[in-house]
Parts: structure tokens; C-alpha cells; sequence
């Protein structure tokens, strides 16, 4: 009887622990609810803010986008006034895509040739914070011009310029494949904006939207 007594006596005790699990449980269930709800707003704001770009982006405009990494940081020391941004590339509407050509290398593309990338994966938000949309004041001719230029270099599989080497052209660093392609269909007009003083002549990330020509279409973070 004493047995059974003690038992019933700790019955009470063990509906508490319990109960005090079940809350535990229902509360971190909760929580993991709410991080997983957050995760997916975050997710959609950014496809939603990628949507609202994707509606104004004519091909022929440049992308710039912000990194989260060390590189990124690196790249941004190398700007001239603005330190926003890290890396870019050219936009090309295809049938009802937007595709970014950019030219990067290391670990990020192995095989260090010209990428073509949609751009829902250019502007990942675990590889970036930010990204904006600059126009040239392009017309059809010069647009296709551009157009075809870009195809090229990317069915030659263009190289990175791990040199940075702007003297030379069958490789090519980010800045340096915007500013050639787009300087090429402008008739060297851009050739002014960069410092010829400096040695050795570079382009920065900056360089190709911090000028008279470069319009902003789109701007966004995440």
C-alpha cells in the first residue's frame, strides 16, 4: 500500500514535468515556425524584388551587385570613390528570362570561364546584399552590337584575368569585360572617365556607373 501511495504521490509530479515538455516542445515548435515563415518572407522579397527588376531590365544594361565575402571586400577597396559594390555583368533578355554575363574566377567557377547565369542567381541573397540595374543611352543598332559581342565572348569561353591586365583582351577581370564591351559599341566614348594618368591603367567597379552616361534603372537590398 505505502508503494502505491508513494506512486499516486509522484503522479502529479511527472503530469508536471510533462506538461512542462509539452510547453517546451509546442514553444520551439513556435519558434522554429515562425524562423521557417521568416526565412520564406525574406525569400520572397527578394524574388520580388528581382520581379520588379526583371520588368524595367532591357538587354544591354549592367548589373552590380554587393558580395558578402572576403573577396568581396577586397574588390570593393579597389573602387575609386564608391565602395557599394564588388562585382557586375551584362544583362541579356532572352525570351522571357534575364540572363547576367559576367567574368569571374577562383572558387566561385572553376572552370574561370565567361558565366552566363539567370539573374535570380546572380543576386542570391547568401551571396549578396544588394544589386542595381545602370542603362547607357544605347540605341537598337548599338544594343545588338552589344549583343553580339557578348554572345562571342562567352561561346569563346572568354578567361578571367587573374593579371588584371587591361592592356590585354583574351582575358578579361569583371570591370574590365563591362567597360571593353560596352566602350566597343560607344565608339570609345567611355575611354574618358577612366584616370589615363594612373599606371597601371584599371577599371573599378564604380568607374562604369559614377559617370555622365550611366543611368539608374533599379536599386535594391535585401
Amino acid at each position: 500500500m505505502s508503494v502505491l501511495r508513494r506512486k499516486k504521490k509522484n503522479i502529479p509530479k511527472i503530469k508536471g514535468i510533462l506538461q512542462i515538455l509539452q510547453k517546451g516542445v509546442r514553444n520551439c515548435g513556435c519558434l522554429f515556425l515562425f524562423c521557417l515563415i521568416a526565412c520564406k518572407s525574406s525569400d520572397r522579397e527578394v524574388a520580388q524584388k528581382i520581379a520588379a527588376a526583371k520588368l524595367l531590365i532591357k538587354s544591354g544594361d549592367i548589373i552590380v551587385r554587393n558580395g558578402r565575402d572576403g573577396v568581396s571586400r577586397v574588390a570593393r577597396s579597389f573602387n575609386r570613390r564608391d565602395k557599394t559594390y564588388s562585382h557586375c555583368g551584362i544583362l541579356q533578355v532572352e525570351n522571357d528570362s534575364v540572363f547576367v554575363y559576367h567574368a569571374i574566377g577562383g572558387g566561385y567557377n572553376r572552370s574561370q570561364a565567361l558565366l552566363r547565369e539567370p539573374i535570380e542567381k546572380f543576386c542570391l541573397p547568401k551571396e549578396a546584399d544588394k544589386f542595381a540595374v545602370f542603362r547607357y543611352p544605347l540605341n537598337d543598332e548599338q544594343v545588338n552590337a552589344l549583343t553580339t559581342v557578348v554572345k562571342k565572348h562567352y561561346a569563346h569561353k572568354l578567361l578571367f584575368d587573374w593579371y588584371f591586365n587591361f592592356d590585354t583582351d583574351d582575358r578579361m577581370y569583371c570591370s574590365e569585360f563591362v567597360f571593353k564591351c560596352m566602350n566597343g559599341v560607344l565608339n570609345n566614348e567611355l575611354q574618358g572617365f577612366l584616370p589615363q594618368e594612373q599606371d597601371p591603367v584599371y577599371v573599378s567597379i564604380d568607374d562604369l556607373y559614377l559617370n555622365d552616361m550611366a543611368i539608374l534603372i533599379f536599386e535594391a537590398q535585401f
